[in-house]
């Protein structure tokens, strides 16, 4: 009998204790959404999917302290940590922020004819002088603009040959000096002057001439 107390109440002990030690029911839904292992203090510990906003108690194994205006963050694998009450925050990443390396996952993107690396919502670029990837504004997308599209220039018609008539009228002023007629006023008179070829017309003289292989008049002043 005293066997059989001792056995019961070894196991009911063994139950208290079970239930004295095991985690709350949040820690065990925080630990079974962990995909990482961290160190802590000699001991491991699974990691969540991070995200911005998220608190863990403790930081990664292998973090590095980086300070930006002159406030402390720490890096591990692509994401930033600020301390908090309640641990430590992930935020966004500071601008200017400078780390060594990026997470395997960075993709390379070309913006304007300059090299970005994205993870997440940050973007970095490499420093050769430093050797670091210093965290950087996003880009804004150039925009295209489409090559212009020639217009065609509307024709410009040749402008009419002006028009003699056969028989000009002269005005009350007579013909204009350098005028060119086609054939002489009814009435007009010959004259040699100079020894040249006139023809008078009133007070106008006009001077035989060649033009396209016949003869017109010029309008001359004497």
């Amino acid at each position: 009998m005293n066997k059989l107390n001792l056995i019961l109440g070894a196991s009911a002990f063994i139950a208290l204790a079970a239930f004295a030690f095991s985690p709350s029911a949040d820690a065990r839904g925080y630990d079974r959404g962990w995909d990482h292992r961290h160190h802590h203090r000699g001991g491991y510990y699974r990691g969540p999917r991070v995200s911005i906003g998220f608190i863990a108690p403790v930081l990664p194994r292998s973090h590095v302290r980086v300070a930006v205006g002159g406030r402390p963050y720490y890096y591990h694998g692509g994401h930033f940590y600020r301390h908090g009450p309640r641990g430590y925050v992930v935020v966004n990443a500071p601008l200017g922020a400078s780390v060594v390396t990026l997470p395997t996952s960075a993709v390379q993107v070309q913006m304007g004819g300059v090299t970005y690396y994205q993870y997440g919502n940050a973007y970095y670029q490499w420093v050769p002088a430093s050797r670091t990837y210093v965290v950087v504004a996003p880009p804004v997308p150039v925009a295209v603009v489409p090559a212009p599209v020639p217009v065609a220039a509307a024709p410009v018609a040749a402008p009419a040959p002006a028009t003699v008539p056969d028989t000009p009228n002269p005005g009350p002023n007579g013909f204009q000096p350098g005028q060119v007629v086609e054939t002489l006023p009814t009435g007009y008179a010959a004259e040699i002057i100079n020894g040249i070829q006139y023809y008078r017309y009133g007070g106008n003289y006009f001077m035989p001439t060649q033009r396209d292989g016949r003869e017109v008049y010029v309008v001359v002043k004497l």
